[in-house]
């Protein structure tokens, strides 16, 4: 297994691939049903161990953000097409680390693995519009909205469901490649 990245900065953040011993706490940080709902949509309240594992099976490059050695952030690919695209999936963070740098570690890291680990053309991701944090970090990270579809919340509430992009050329941009 690689080991961590650290990160510079007053965060101490660094990131590596999730582990078996990492998923009870993962499983900790959606709060209620409704959170769950935005960070794991086809899972069931109290998200268990056993349903983050079976996710895995479809799933690709599964990562953490650790502070000071504790989980605190989570995110992986929910599609992979090789050499085409990627979404990613399930990005969520602790509760106690929220607004504190992790998931901007955390989308830069997996944007980085798609670009250059995997050199993908182009990065995805889906967003609720009720997560305006994670829209405006998105949007600040260079991703664009490409698509919107309505949606219905379990507790029945009308959802928009945003599709953002980020090609290649965007993320260079943004990193000062380009």
């Amino acid at each position: 297994m690689p080991s961590a990245t650290p990160v510079p900065g007053p965060a101490a953040l660094s990131h590596r691939p999730l582990a078996d011993a990492d998923i009870p706490r993962i499983c900790g940080f959606a709060r209620d049903r409704e959170e769950l709902y935005f960070l794991f949509p086809r899972a069931t309240w109290p998200l268990t161990p056993e349903q983050v594992r079976d996710s895995l099976a479809v799933r690709r490059d599964p990562t953490v953000v650790l502070r000071g050695g504790e989980v605190v952030g989570y995110a992986n690919f929910a599609i992979f097409e090789a050499g085409r695209t990627a979404s990613l999936g399930n990005v969520s963070v602790a509760p106690w680390a929220r607004r504190s740098g992790v998931a901007k570690h955390l989308v830069s890291t997996m944007m980085d693995r798609a670009f250059v680990h995997h050199g993908l053309p182009e990065l995805r991701l889906r967003c609720f519009n009720t997560n305006t944090p994670g829209l405006l970090l998105y949007a600040a990270l260079g991703f664009a909205p490409i698509a919107v579809e309505e949606h219905k919340a379990p507790w029945g509430d009308r959802l928009a469901l945003f599709t953002l992009r980020l090609d290649r050329e965007g993320w260079a941009a943004g990193r000062g490649d380009g």
